[in-house]
């Protein structure tokens, strides 16, 4: 899959919009269930279609040092903190926006509230639990693709794992 990512992405890069359709379709339910998970369903279609259309403005800066999918988590990560923080600005809350909303219904076959755990996360631990835990990314391909460096994905990552037991503890 990932030759075929190379060659639809070169051909995206000189501006075939069936290559990209095609990237688009291998990777859009990935992407969008990132941004859902992490913005916990607020925007996060839009937020998914914003993704996609700056991946095709930018199709040319893909160097493929890394994976196709990896590079759209990157596009899809800093556009959540960009919304994130637009929407933080616009509406005068802290950092811990994006709490799970009262009206929300649990699963009532799940004994274990995955996403009230999450929600009690702050946003960069939310990214990368998600990441690395729900999406199967290695620690070096989160640190990438969050921008950080490794070591402090990882002391990210062991705070929100112990936030996590904690919650799903309780």
């Amino acid at each position: 899959m990932e030759a075929d990512d190379h060659v639809l992405a070169r051909r995206a890069a000189e501006g075939d919009s069936l290559a990209f359709t095609a990237l688009v379709r291998r990777h859009e339910r990935k992407v969008r269930a990132f941004l859902s998970r992490l913005t916990q369903g607020r925007d996060s279609d839009d937020l998914a279609q914003e993704v996609f259309v700056k991946a095709w403005r930018l199709a040319g800066e893909w160097r493929g040092d890394g994976s196709y999918g990896g590079w759209l988590m990157r596009i899809a990560w800093t556009s959540f903190l960009s919304a994130h923080r637009a929407e933080t600005r616009r509406q005068g809350r802290d950092h811990h926006a994006y709490e799970r909303s009262e009206d929300a219904v649990p699963d009532p076959n799940s004994r274990i509230d995955a996403q009230r755990a999450l929600a009690g996360l702050d946003e960069r631990e939310r990214g990368a639990a998600l990441l690395c835990f729900a999406e199967g990314y290695s620690h070096a391909e989160a640190a990438k693709i969050m921008d950080i460096p490794l070591g402090t994905l990882k002391t990210i990552i062991a705070r929100a794992r112990a936030k996590l037991v904690t919650a799903l503890e309780d």
